[in-house]
């Protein structure tokens, strides 16, 4: 075997059967100055159980960027109907309403 193909399986074999590697909790925290002065800590992201329900490209790239950091994501743009609060997510029956704060949130009510 040569080089490349005896990399390529060992990448192949650590990634699940899935074709994905799993990604676990994402602490999202680009906005925390906003969050702090709204009283509410970083988010902490469940991607390891979105990925139970959705297929990677329900939601990359179009609702939101592969590369942390890149989307952009604030809380005024999830009200109005972008990524978390997207028509198919959070702002539909299929999920818990964006206003229940402590679902995602840290520190809900921290000193402002």
């Amino acid at each position: 075997m040569k080089k490349w193909q005896v990399l390529a399986l060992a990448l192949l074999m650590a990634v699940p059967a899935t074709g994905f590697a799993q990604i676990g909790k994402l602490k999202l925290d680009s906005k925390v100055d906003s969050m702090h002065k709204a009283g509410v800590g970083p988010v902490i992201f469940p991607h390891d159980s979105h990925e139970k329900l959705y297929k990677c490209n329900d939601c990359h790239p179009k609702i939101f960027k592969e590369k942390r950091g890149e989307s952009g994501i604030s809380m005024k743009l999830n009200m109005d109907g972008k990524f978390c609060g997207s028509p198919n997510c959070h702002n539909s029956p299929k999920a818990f309403p964006l206003f229940e704060c402590t679902k995602c949130h840290t520190n809900v009510g921290a000193a402002k």
